[in-house]
């Protein structure tokens, strides 16, 4: 059985499209992905979602207030939860490898804002791929 998902630009590389949107394709209807490519969308938007933003299920999500917002960031409460975050998706059966960094950015025009940023890469039912955050 495949995975179906509506497409969504979860990387911001599609000019014209909002970052994490959905959006249309060449024939003008909603865009959709399919098994590996649908499994890593919804792994890049579980690792995105905020530890209660869902008001239905405010269990769910990654605990950025916690590990990452407040005082030093915890590198290693991120990746335990990021780990825990994607194993819980029915298609993805292994967590390979999760590299973090830590630097700095332009964030609306204001210099040298720390940031976190992290690669995985995942075995789902469907084979290996990679997401960035």
């Amino acid at each position: 059985m495949s995975s179906l998902s509506l497409a969504c630009n979860v990387n911001g590389t599609i000019p014209g499209v909002a970052y994490n949107d959905i959006y249309l394709n060449a024939d003008g209807n909603i865009s959709l992905s399919v098994d590996l490519q649908a499994v890593l969308e919804e792994c890049s938007q579980a690792a995105k979602t905020l530890l209660g933003e869902q008001i239905f299920n405010t269990t769910v999500g990654m605990p950025y207030q916690q590990a990452v917002w407040i005082g030093v960031p915890n590198i290693q409460q991120f990746t335990a939860a990021l780990r825990q975050t994607l194993l819980s998706i029915r298609e993805v059966t292994q967590v390979i490898s999760i590299v973090t960094g830590r630097g700095f950015t332009t964030v609306n025009s204001v210099p040298n804002q720390p940031t976190l940023t992290y690669t995985v890469l995942l075995t789902t039912i469907y084979g290996n791929g990679a997401i960035n955050g």
